[in-house]
């Protein structure tokens, strides 16, 4: 995946949580390098977040951050981008309060750089990924 004139990552949290609702489970996705959060996602701000890196090697820590700190979930990877670049990061944090399907005990994550497929041309709209 590429954006055009731009190198990055794309944070895309599922949060299924109301708005309204109360939990020490309740969690905000984060993505930090160097201690500083450079996006973030919680159940008022859902919509995927693109934040614009520099081509080369980042250390990134992704984190689900808890009320209650024993809940609060992290790992750490360092990424190369070249130019670009767009890492994507996928998380479906532990849902509380989910009635319509089991919700995991822990954070999952998906993390990568998707590749362009070759039947992709720029401003096609049937490229499958």
């Amino acid at each position: 995946m590429q954006r055009s004139g731009g190198t990055g990552v794309l944070l895309i949290a599922e949060i299924r949580e109301p708005i309204r609702s109360f939990t020490d489970r309740a969690g905000i996705v984060s993505i930090r390098e160097d201690g500083q959060r450079i996006c973030s996602r919680d159940r008022f701000v859902r919509a995927p977040k693109f934040v614009e890196l520099a081509p080369g090697l980042h250390d990134l820590e992704f984190v689900v951050i808890r009320f209650r700190a024993s809940r609060t979930s992290s790992f750490r990877r360092a990424v190369e981008l070249q130019e670009g670049d767009v890492l994507v990061a996928l998380c479906d944090p532990v849902q509380p309060n989910t009635f319509y399907r089991k919700s995991r005990t822990v954070d999952s994550w998906f993390v990568g750089i998707p590749s362009a497929p070759s039947n992709c041309t720029a401003g096609s709209t049937s490229c499958s990924w």
